[in-house]
């Protein structure tokens, strides 16, 4: 155990850093969280920002659980080392149903939905890569068969080839949509009616995006034409818009994006 300021100025960093992973509580953000993933054993850890009244009090909880860590500058208790590693070695998980693309050149080649709700046969958090039917391989992400977000999902953000496409797809109504082909795929998937431009030298390419084991499979995929028929699909664009700022930036909110019933994606063993 160790007393120091040093932790709560890296749930500041944590914070500060990692905008796409914090989640508000109250309408004036006043108390926020964000998940934690310890690489170590797994664990998911909650980490919440209490900014109520002029404070500004951290605590620590692993997800499951009722114990809480107060982790505060001028406290008196010790900070336990399991508080210490999460918040200092911890992989900060993006909000649930944040949709994120895979940038490949000027083109964003399969997109990205990640989740956290726990579920009976998805208790822990998991990122879904769901390439464009017929793009090679080689345009796929090196990280497709990775099912936990790690340290390599930051770096590609940064680098920006994981970009957010949330606003984008807000932006443009009657264009993206989530189609339920459950019963001829196994799986949803997401269906994109014409190229969109980003603006920032990358497009979201006309096209149906599965999960890739699905590709990987050889199932036979019916036409874009067809699905998009298909009067039970859903429109994506008013459910982002929904979670954007007035300058058109996503929020962190507290409910979640897809909760399970836009993104609905099963893993497949």
């Amino acid at each position: 155990m160790i007393r120091t300021s040093s932790i709560t100025d890296a749930c500041y960093a944590l914070f500060a850093r990692y905008p796409p992973a914090v989640r508000t509580a109250t309408p004036n953000g006043s108390i926020r969280s964000m998940l934690l993933l310890d690489g170590g054993d797994a664990r998911v850890f909650v980490l919440t920002h209490d900014r109520r009244g002029g404070r500004s009090l951290y605590s620590l909880r692993q997800r499951g659980t009722r114990e809480t860590m107060n982790i505060e500058a001028d406290g008196d208790a010790a900070i336990p080392d399991v508080a210490v590693n999460a918040v200092t070695r911890g992989v900060p998980i993006p909000r649930d149903g944040s949709l994120f693309g895979w940038r490949y050149c000027d083109a964003v080649t399969a997109l990205v939905p990640v989740y956290t709700t726990p579920t009976p046969t998805s208790p822990d958090p998991f990122c879904a890569v769901m390439p464009r039917a017929d793009t090679p391989e080689v345009q796929w992400p090196p990280f497709t068969e990775e099912h936990l977000p790690g340290p390599w999902f930051w770096e590609h953000y940064w680098a920006r080839r994981i970009i957010s496409i949330g606003g984008l797809i807000a932006e443009t109504p009657a264009t993206a949509f989530w189609a339920n082909t459950k019963a001829t795929l196994g799986t949803n998937c997401c269906l994109v009616a014409h190229d969109v431009e980003s603006g920032e030298d990358y497009a979201l390419r006309r096209g149906i995006y599965l999960y890739y084991k699905v590709l990987r499979a050889g199932t036979p995929v019916p036409s874009l034409t067809v699905l998009l028929a298909d009067s039970g699909k859903i429109d994506l664009a008013p459910r982002f818009r929904r979670f954007m700022d007035s300058d058109g930036r996503p929020q962190a909110v507290d409910e979640p994006v897809g909760a399970g019933h836009v993104f609905a994606i099963s893993q497949c063993e």
